[in-house]
């Protein structure tokens, strides 16, 4: 019987732009916490860790080859996920 389900996601959380085209993108959300961000290739290895704080954040991915990644990024307890494409 689930009680109960407590939201862990990062309030206000976007990414843009995805694609990436001009080797960085963009990370918001409504806290300035410091967040750490991870980026995995499709198989599961992370290639990309940074930390980033603000409410809004420029993350350079120009060593990173073009391709389809997962994006993780946690703030605190709460963590946020999504696909990430650099072009």
């Amino acid at each position: 019987m689930v009680l109960g389900v407590k939201n862990n996601t990062i309030e206000g959380f976007a990414t843009y732009p995805n694609p990436v085209t001009n080797n960085t993108f963009t990370i918001s959300s409504l806290s300035s916490d410091t967040k750490q961000v991870s980026i995995f290739n499709v198989l599961g290895k992370r290639v990309f860790s940074t930390n980033v704080s603000g409410t809004k954040s420029d993350v350079d991915v120009s060593e990173i080859a073009s391709g389809l990644y997962i994006l993780k990024v946690t703030e605190g307890t709460k963590t946020a996920t999504s696909k990430l494409v650099i072009e």
